[in-house]
């Protein structure tokens, strides 16, 4: 459903952006934390495998699980 012209000239006089400028904002925070949140994961699951209370496999297995996560919720947001 789209925006009428009414409501796209109601919406940037309100917010000031544009609502294209909007959904940039949310899908490339949304992307952000799904990144930073990654990167914990793989910084503690590194620190498990290199103190020596995690195998490689679980290791890799989480790693790959992370990286698949990524590519679906990229793939969603950027299409």
């Amino acid at each position: 459903m789209s925006m009428t012209d009414a409501q796209l000239n109601a919406f940037s006089a309100v917010a000031g952006y544009s609502p294209q400028l909007s959904s940039v904002m949310w899908r490339s925070s949304v992307l952000v934390l799904a990144l930073l949140w990654c990167t914990w994961a793989l910084w503690t699951g590194y620190r498990g495998w290199a103190a020596g209370n995690l195998n490689f496999g679980a290791f890799g297995g989480s790693t790959l699980r992370l990286a698949l996560a990524l590519i679906v919720l990229m793939f969603f947001m950027l299409s």
